[in-house]
């Protein structure tokens, strides 16, 4: 029986392949070249255009520099009470990258690259560095339809937008979003964990602050008001 991660391994692997194939031409936009409703990542800078305010708040977090503890000499202390070597190279453990990246093994996500200094290499790193960390589309789901969208009506209305499939993939994180990552698989995770999602929501992802304009969306928020730019 082939398990969870040796799949998510086997489709980050094609994911690399895909990349390779494509690097020598010119690099692909996601969000102009995707179809309509195709679900597809697209990377936390596609999300900053709209959300600069969240996206400042959320690189202050952990979320935000999660892949370096995959990284040897990290987090060793950490490490070593969960039965890890610290001077392990962890970046390419197909069983740690689905909760250290975003999108890992789908399309657009990140994909493990290659080692070298080809152009054909350079790009697939700088591909798989724009994936690194649980960034915004991996709680919110792929982001494509939705840039590509709001790029032509700024101020967009949320039924017409989900109508127009413009919110295909994406939605509201819930308990189980996060409990993909925060559970007992983890090696860091102790045997008494148990995760508490009400405080966690609202610490260590970001600030939730208000929309500058009313897009009659269906959901309640909980935001903080934005201060006054002088």
């Amino acid at each position: 029986m082939i398990g969870k991660f040796t799949l998510i391994a086997w489709f980050g692997a094609l994911g690399t392949t895909a990349i390779l194939s494509s690097a020598a031409n010119t690099t692909p936009d996601p969000v102009q070249d995707a179809k309509p409703g195709e679900s597809l990542y697209v990377g936390s800078k596609a999300c900053k255009k709209c959300h600069g305010d969240q996206h400042k708040s959320w690189k202050k977090t952990k979320m935000a520099t999660v892949f370096d503890v995959l990284k040897p000499g990290e987090r060793e202390e950490a490490k070593v009470k969960a039965g890890l070597d610290p001077k392990m190279d962890y970046t390419k453990d197909g069983t740690c990258l689905p909760c250290h990246t975003t999108g890992y093994g789908q399309p657009g996500g990140y994909a493990i690259p290659p080692e070298g200094d080809s152009p054909e290499a350079k790009k697939a790193q700088k591909a798989a560095a724009a994936m690194e960390g649980v960034q915004c589309e991996a709680c919110h789901g792929p982001g494509v339809p939705a840039v590509a969208y709001k790029k032509n009506d700024e101020q967009y209305k949320w039924p017409e937008a989900e109508k127009a499939g413009a919110l295909s993939g994406m939605h509201f994180p819930t308990m189980e979003t996060c409990k993909d990552c925060h559970n007992h698989e983890s090696p860091f995770v102790p045997d008494d964990f148990v995760f508490d999602f009400e405080k966690r929501r609202h610490e260590g992802t970001h600030t939730h602050y208000e929309m500058d304009f009313k897009h009659d969306c269906t959901h309640e928020h909980e935001v903080t008001k934005k201060k006054k730019k002088k």
